[in-house]
């Protein structure tokens, strides 16, 4: 293993979206040994960074899903977004149907104050009393205001006079058949990436934007053999990266499409799953598929 590969929410990071001194101890361990390490998430590059200040390495970044792709130093060395006119249209259709909606660029996710305004709308709407609610309090408002680098904006004319284009547009609900019919609708444009990365979300990118499209970039640039790459995920988002990674891993918690591929399968995101399936490669205690 030359390179590790990790998705951060629902693999490195706990499910309150935070790392762990096993986890940081296990990537600092595997940078000692003189293997690379990658950080591969839908975050922005800016919001990835302020997660893993405190880290004490300089991993290679791969962001929004794999729009942008960022050196060991900060240097991009690739990006993949939607063009301006592009994005808005998109934005457009999402406050048209009353959706929730996200732009990311490296520097800064910007939301709308009547996209927060409609979330906390959405889960008054699930009943005070509604266990749900409080739990989607946390995971679904919660996710979005813990954005390291956030920006509440009053209109979408703030967001388009703000950006010149988005690496990612995304959208939360606390209604699965509203995700549901705003996938549909994306999914039939050619020039649109339409996934989810989670339960109560999707999101859009550049059709020729992926994790996996940016990490054999990142293994041309570097000289790294696909087969010397372990990675691991644990959602739809992921699924790019894992299929050809020579080493496949999956968190316990993940998707059934991910479980089916894993070479191997590790705990959950609450016990450390990403950091033993890491462990578990240095030590050669993970064999691929036949």
């Amino acid at each position: 293993m030359r390179l590790f590969v990790t998705d951060l929410d629902g693999t490195l990071l706990d499910s309150e979206h935070r790392s762990t001194e096993f986890g940081i101890a296990a990537l600092r361990k595997a940078v000692a040994a003189g293997i690379e390490v990658c950080i591969a998430s839908g975050r922005s590059y800016a919001d990835i960074m302020g997660k893993i200040s405190g880290f004490g390495i300089s991993p290679y970044v791969i962001s929004s899903n794999g729009a942008s792709l960022h050196d060991k130093d900060g240097k991009k060395l690739m990006t993949t977004s939607i063009p301006i006119d592009e994005a808005a249209a998109v934005m457009k259709y999402l406050e048209d149907h009353s959706l929730e909606f996200e732009a990311s660029t490296d520097e800064f996710t910007y939301v709308t104050q009547g996209s927060i305004d409609l979330l906390k709308q959405e889960l008054e709407d699930l009943g005070k009393d509604s266990q749900k609610r409080e739990q989607l309090y946390k995971d679904v408002l919660g996710l979005v205001l813990s954005q390291g680098n956030l920006k509440i904006v009053p209109t979408l004319e703030d967001i388009l006079s703000s950006i010149d284009h988005a690496n990612t547009i995304s959208s939360i609900s606390a209604y699965k058949h509203k995700i549901r019919s705003g996938m549909d609708y994306f999914s039939m444009n050619k020039n649109l990436l339409t996934f989810s990365s989670w339960k109560y979300n999707f999101e859009v990118t550049s059709s020729k934007a992926s994790k996996g499209e940016a990490l054999k970039r990142l293994c041309e640039l570097k000289g790294i053999s696909l087969d010397d790459v372990a990675a691991i995920g644990d959602n739809y988002n992921d699924t790019s990266m894992i299929r050809i990674a020579g080493i496949k891993g999956a968190m316990s918690n993940s998707v059934d499409q991910l479980l089916k591929i894993a070479d191997y399968i590790s705990d959950d995101n609450d016990h450390e799953g990403a950091a033993k399936f890491l462990l578990a490669a240095m030590d050669g205690k993970v064999s691929r598929k036949a």
